[in-house]
């Protein structure tokens, strides 16, 4: 047994392994049928845009009427000025008036509405609290702006119109009548150094009679137009000197009376531009002495001196 020596496996067993590998091989491929899968059949990009934008609109009606069943309505109205207002939220079943939701402008502003507690939020920073009728701001009310301005009183068909009181930012108050957010008609102007005007307006202007008083004690009573003073009034200056008489385009211009209050000294006569002008009468402190004659630019070009 000690001599036993290892045998070296035989080539003929090695190759009838490899043979029974090939043979199986062989013998497996030739007993299988190949089988063939039918390719799924695509669809086309077209198709597929179809269908989801068939799917989006179903979504789409049927979130309309679900929004409808629940109380939503989308109404549509047209302001007096022309402008177009819409209204997308809840109603009232009873009477189909809003009650909330958001409204659209055609000026490109939205804002959230609720008629219950009177109070409407813009998308500019302004929000409004007060009367409504519908989705209109109608009745009595105050709007406060994003800039600080804020007005109180009367609104009508959405906008400013009625007696109000407009105060800005800056200090100023306007207490007066309104026409579609204008100030126009009679109102008082206070001023935010004091001076005060009361008087007519149009066209957010003095116009017609009025009073302005001004801060350095300065006061003119009488008339304007658009702005300026224009017509027949006085002015108080506010070293002491008045003038009475015509004015035109905010200037002393026509026939009018200049007393310098210091001297005493008058003249009474034409002016041009704020300054003597034309036909008139000069007369010296306490009336010593006056001069008759033609004036330029508030100098005397033709003299005719009289001796009181």
């Amino acid at each position: 047994m000690g001599n036993e020596t290892k045998r070296a496996p035989s080539r003929s067993s090695s190759g009838s392994r490899s043979g029974s590998r090939s043979g199986g091989r062989s013998g497996g491929s030739a007993g299988t049928k190949k089988k063939y899968y039918r390719r799924p059949h695509r669809l086309t990009i077209g198709v597929r845009i179809f269908i989801a934008l068939m799917c989006a609109l179903l979504a789409f009606l049927l979130a309309i009427v679900a929004a409808y069943y629940c109380g939503y309505r989308y109404i549509t109205a047209r302001r007096s000025d022309g402008s177009v207002v819409r209204y997308v939220g809840r109603v009232r079943e009873s009477d189909g008036r809003p009650i909330s939701g958001r409204l659209y402008y055609s000026n490109g502003v939205s804002a959230r509405i609720n008629t219950e507690t009177g109070m409407i939020e813009y998308s500019n920073g302004a929000v409004y609290l007060g009367d409504m009728v519908d989705f209109y701001r109608q009745g009595k009310g105050t709007l406060k702006l994003k800039n600080g301005d804020e007005y109180t009183g009367e609104f009508n068909d959405d906008v400013i119109t009625g007696y109000g009181v407009y105060r800005f930012s800056g200090g100023d108050v306007y207490e007066g009548d309104f026409i579609a957010g204008v100030k126009e008609g009679e109102g008082k102007y206070t001023y935010a150094d004091g001076s005060v005007y009361e008087g007519g307006f149009s066209g957010d202007l003095r116009h017609g009679e009025g009073k302005m008083v001004w801060s350095d004690g300065s006061v003119y009573e009488g008339g304007y137009l658009f702005g300026l003073k224009s017509g027949h009034g006085s002015y108080t200056y506010a070293n002491g000197d008045t003038y009475v008489g015509d004015f035109e385009d905010d200037m002393r211009q026509g026939e009018g009376t200049y007393v310098w209050a210091e001297t005493g000294e008058k003249y009474v006569g034409g002016f041009l531009k704020n300054n003597m002008h034309g036909w008139g009468t000069y007369t010296w402190q306490e009336g010593r002495q006056s001069y008759t004659g033609y004036f330029e630019n508030g100098k005397i070009v033709a003299v005719k001196p009289e001796e009181n």
